[in-house]
């Protein structure tokens, strides 16, 4: 047992996060990934830019490209339309002074132009060989008007994206309109995930007496795959020192992180603490936060050991909020805060302090208050339906005593903890 776990004190989640990220390292190994394959995926390097975003100046709106000194602020202007300018397929010669082009959206702007007009902007000819443009409507254009500019969204030779990215369909699409075809990306991280319990039963079976069915490794199975890990199902591990010993030892093996839940607590029966100190090293495992004050930090070999609680509320919880950011660094992303709105309570709640505590909690708007969080109607760390009613968390501080109707809160939404 490490030095971390101070007696009978309780660690802060801000200090034990600061001692395991301490013993964590990110990932070096660097792979190709296409683009198809690099959604999630964490870019190893930064990426500069190929070239200029647009190539070349063209038009925002489908109309005509004219010469703003051609119009008149005092009577209707006829000019000829001696060409077009059509995305793909560019308009090849000087545009002179008294004459237009019709173009189109992204069509390259010929030479000489200096502003396209829309073509709902115009008095067009029945066969389109020549647009009239009106005083009133000449009096609102100006120079560059519906012009994207070559280089206006992105110059060549700058940073495109910065390394330690987690890749989103956005990123990606950026990638590819540089002419990017495949980007260099930090292996996945390789993590088993097991529940334990006598209790525990797959769904799909008949229930024995006094059993339940298994679902935090659906949480954990789920929530580690959407941070794009390579994910083992170790499935269940009965409460027996010769099924956990062997099962974690070769687990830790083939895997940089090992996730379990249960079995970390004080009862009779929660072996799994024991077996990690075992076979290597347990750093920490108690946590003034609630849910979940028993999480069990260590380490077999090298392979990264988190223990998680055995209930389904307390296991999602600790794992976005102390597991999470862990496996972040070690794939190489950059490190994150979780997403915090300031936001009345809808709710009193009244508390003993000294730990950070989570309530599942839901968003809505009141037109005279604005955005307001109501938690669910109970507290218990054992119901799962709170996890699907909720689409985020209240969180209070540690010297937090209660929250009268009212009172702002920190809301953390689902969506900033990549849940949603």
């Amino acid at each position: 047992m490490s030095d971390c776990d101070s007696g009978d004190r309780l660690l802060t989640l801000g200090e034990a996060l600061a001692v395991a990220l301490k013993t964590v390292s990110p990932l070096r190994e660097i792979e190709t990934a296409s683009l198809a394959a690099a959604d999630g995926r964490v870019l190893a390097a930064d990426l500069m830019a190929r070239l200029d975003s647009p190539l070349h100046d063209n038009s925002a709106m489908d109309g005509f490209a004219l010469h703003l000194a051609d119009v008149s602020l005092s009577q209707p202007v006829r000019l000829p339309v001696i060409g077009q300018a059509l995305a793909g397929h560019p308009y090849p010669h000087p545009v002179p002074h008294g004459a237009t082009v019709r173009i189109t959206t992204g069509g390259w702007t010929p030479v000489g132009p200096d502003a396209v007009i829309m073509q709902e902007q115009c008095r067009i000819a029945p066969d389109e060989r020549w647009i009239e443009v009106a005083p009133n409507v000449a009096t609102k254009l100006k120079s560059g008007e519906n012009i994207r500019r070559r280089g206006e969204d992105v110059h060549a030779g700058t940073v495109l994206l910065r390394g330690g990215l987690r890749l989103r369909p956005q990123d990606i699409a950026l990638v590819a309109g540089q002419g990017i075809a495949a980007l260099p990306v930090i292996r996945r991280l390789r993590v088993a995930v097991a529940s334990t319990g006598d209790e525990l039963c797959e769904p799909g079976v008949d229930l024995a007496s006094g059993a339940i069915y298994e679902s935090n490794r659906q949480i954990l199975l789920g929530l580690v795959q959407r941070l794009g890990c390579v994910v083992t199902d170790l499935g269940i591990l009965r409460d027996e020192r010769a099924i956990l010993l062997p099962a974690l030892r070769e687990a830790a093996t083939s895997h940089e992180v090992l996730l379990t839940s249960g079995g970390v607590s004080v009862g009779t029966a929660d072996l799994v603490k024991d077996i990690i100190a075992e076979l290597g090293a347990i750093d920490f495992w108690r946590l003034a936060i609630k849910p979940g004050k028993p999480v069990a930090f260590g380490r077999i070999e090298n392979c990264l050991t988190i223990g998680l609680p055995g209930n389904p509320v307390s296991v999602m919880v600790t794992f976005l909020m102390f597991a999470r950011p862990l496996l972040l660094k070690m794939m190489g992303a950059a490190p994150v805060e979780p997403t915090r709105w300031r936001v009345g309570a809808d709710f009193a709640f009244r508390r003993k302090p000294g730990r950070r505590e989570w309530l599942r909690a839901r968003l809505r708007f009141d037109p005279d208050r604005g955005p307001l969080a109501e938690v669910y109607r109970t507290h218990s760390s054992g119901a799962l339906s709170s996890l699907v009613w909720a689409d985020g968390l209240v969180e209070l501080p540690e010297d937090c005593v209660g929250i009268a109707p009212g009172n702002p809160v920190d809301y953390l939404p689902f969506s900033g903890l990549g849940v949603a």
